[in-house]
């Protein structure tokens, strides 16, 4: 379970949108009808760019001065968006929007080496939309409506090197810039926020300068029911297609976009492919447009089903990976999360996600095949739950409904605000994921909530501690925490405070976890088949100033065996292992130091299979 995580994933120190918003006094001038409506309304027949201008003005009587749709605010809210990935040398840096309601846009990069820890790191340019890329030893970011800028390092410090220029001089200005670097070094442009995608080649050493005339490379199409606007996609005149992003599997160029409008939840994702960067894109055979319905769908279990503007990557294992942006749209539409899943590609081209919002392995790690551990939410909608108190119209149940928009909040006068969820079954638990409802507008993204987990334990029907988090610096918006395997029927959330004095309720509470083991346990199902034996083996290695884990896996049973080895540094499979013979692998850490952790070894003969685990001890290589 340490190697697992559940979307939304846990971003530290996401920026926080602190600005609170209420109704016009009375309803006086809202929703008036503006000339420009009527006039586009009496138009024999319309363009992308009326239905785009339609929608705008449909809304813009519900504007006050300077502000903007109504709507109220009770409360400021962590936010990021607009994902976008760069790998440098096996490590991948996460930029988003964030914070847009404030003066200062986020100016944090997330990293990581895992896909399970992500480090913030500060930069002195916070932009909507960025967009990096890596040429040589150079960074350029650009973002909506920017100049570009370059720097030494994925996190900069970064210098403007002036706006981009058509061939004819014209300032190329425009919303959701995506650069691609191609496998032959040539670099290009994908660009605007609202049809048609656009695309250009740039100068590699002066990317400022545009090589190539503009090319469409998408443009809305209203017969296409994902690509319109609204909730429901209700807008057949609008799509507001968007996030426009060029990246490559094998040979072939994929171009993703997004639809549905930001604040809606019906915001998705759908790719076109071509065999050249600027040539025609069409769909793939078998393409299921947006990503993620369809066979791919993860309903029931999802808080959203849709994935919107976001970043594919390819990473150095071959894993792709999309990085995408969950809806939640209730403070403003532009309460956003990130989501993270792997994809596939089909042999006719066709590109497939799985959305998940129970525990996966990190990308890089499967189990037979299967990167979803088998765990089920086994808290939501529950019909049993106890809370120490409960703030007017917050009750209980909203932390288990299914919904982002809705949360449980203790009374104000509750000094030990405590949650408990009953579940239909005893289960064997062993991860649980608490998204976190901050009230008010005094918090700030280094607020952290503190708080421990206990389980019921049936035989002695007697509360344990499962996790303690009482002393937690870090600010998570969803914590997602794993530990040992425990069988239960219960568990009881208490909230011991925040480093800021700050309330917080509970917009979903999932406890993970299964129930198929205690019933085969009980004979009414076939019991696990017998194990495959193995040894295993573990050794921490110092090279070059860099920890190494060298991982062997001998085969003592009595035929040849698939043996998988299962690091927090990846995996590696070995087919037709013989007996007495070992699989061996040596995985970089590229760390200097290392904590004393497990690794995993499964192995498979036939219809038999078993995991076993090793541990082994800190190494400090410094």
């Amino acid at each position: 379970m340490s190697l697992t995580y559940t979307n939304p994933i846990n971003l530290p120190s996401m920026e926080v949108d602190g600005n609170p918003t209420t109704m016009p006094p009375t309803e006086e001038g809202v929703a008036n009808v503006s000339a420009r409506m009527l006039q586009i309304l009496a138009k024999p027949e319309w363009t992308a760019a009326d239905g785009r201008t339609l929608s705008g003005l449909s809304k813009s009587g519900f504007v006050g001065p300077g502000e903007n749709f109504s709507g109220i605010g009770e409360n400021a809210f962590r936010t990021a968006a607009d994902f976008s990935a760069l790998n440098v040398d096996g490590t991948i840096y996460l930029y988003a929007s964030g914070g847009l309601g404030n003066e200062v846009n986020s100016r944090v990069v997330w990293s990581t080496t895992d896909y399970l820890t992500w480090t913030p790191h500060e930069m002195n340019v916070g932009l909507t939309a960025p967009t990096v890329v890596q040429v040589g030893e150079k960074f350029y970011m650009a973002g909506n409506w920017t100049p570009f800028y370059v720097a030494d390092s994925p996190t900069g410090p970064w210098t403007e090197i002036g706006w981009p220029r058509h061939l004819d001089g014209r300032t190329l200005s425009a919303g959701d810039v995506q650069f691609f670097l191609d496998t032959d070094d040539r670099l290009y442009l994908v660009y605007n926020l609202g049809a048609p995608i656009m695309g250009v080649e740039l100068d590699p050493t002066d990317p400022t300068r545009v090589l190539t005339e503009p090319v469409v490379l998408f443009d809305f199409d209203p017969t296409q029911e994902w690509q319109h606007i609204g909730e429901n996609k209700q807008g057949f005149t609008h799509g507001y297609v968007e996030g426009g992003q060029m990246f490559k599997v094998g040979d072939t160029y994929y171009v993703q976009v997004v639809a549905g409008g930001s604040e809606h939840t019906g915001y998705s994702a759908g790719v076109v492919s071509s065999q050249s960067p600027l040539g025609e894109y069409s769909l793939p055979e078998g393409q299921v447009n947006p990503i993620g319905y369809g066979p791919q769908s993860n309903y029931p279990s999802a808080l959203y089903p849709n994935a919107g503007h976001g970043s594919f990557l390819v990473d150095d294992d071959g894993n792709i990976i999309f990085f995408y942006t969950y809806v939640i749209a209730y403070e403003t539409g532009f309460e956003r999360r990130l989501g993270m899943d792997t994809c596939e590609v089909g042999p006719t081209g066709a590109l497939s996600c799985e959305l998940s919002n129970t525990p996966q392995l990190a990308p890089g790690h499967e189990i037979d095949g299967r990167r979803d551990v088998g765990l089920y939410n086994v808290s939501t909608l529950t019909s049993a739950y106890w809370t120490s108190s409960y703030a007017p119209g917050r009750t209980p149940y909203y932390a288990a409904d299914r919904s982002l928009a809705t949360w449980w909040q203790p009374a104000e006068d509750d000094k030990e605000p405590t949650y408990i969820s009953g579940f239909g079954n005893p289960y064997y638990i062993s991860a649980a994921q608490i998204q976190w409802k901050e009230i008010g507008h005094e918090f700030t993204r280094d607020n952290a909530v503190q708080y421990t987990l206990e389980y019921r334990d049936i035989e002695s029907n007697s509360w344990q501690p499962l996790v303690d988090r009482s002393d937690n610096t870090t600010a998570y918006t969803a914590d997602y925490v794993t530990f040992d395997r425990v069988l239960t029927h219960a568990v009881r959330l208490r909230i011991t405070g925040t480093t800021e004095d700050v309330t917080v309720g509970i917009a979903e509470f999932s406890v993970f976890g299964e129930n198929y083991s205690l019933v085969a346990e009980k004979g009414m199902i076939p019991t696990d088949r017998d194990e495959v034996s193995v040894e295993v083996e573990v050794q921490p290695r110092c090279v070059a100033g860099r920890a190494h884990l060298a991982v062997r896996a001998l085969n003592t049973d009595e035929a040849p065996a698939s043996i998988e080895l299962v690091t927090g540094y990846g995996s590696r499979r070995f087919d037709e292992v013989a007996v007495g013979k070992h699989a061996f692998h040596t995985f970089t850490t590229r760390q200097s130091a290392l904590e004393a952790g497990t690794v995993s070894v499964i192995a498979s003969i036939a219809d038999r299979s078993s995991t076993a685990e090793a541990a082994y001890e800190a190494v400090d290589c410094g």
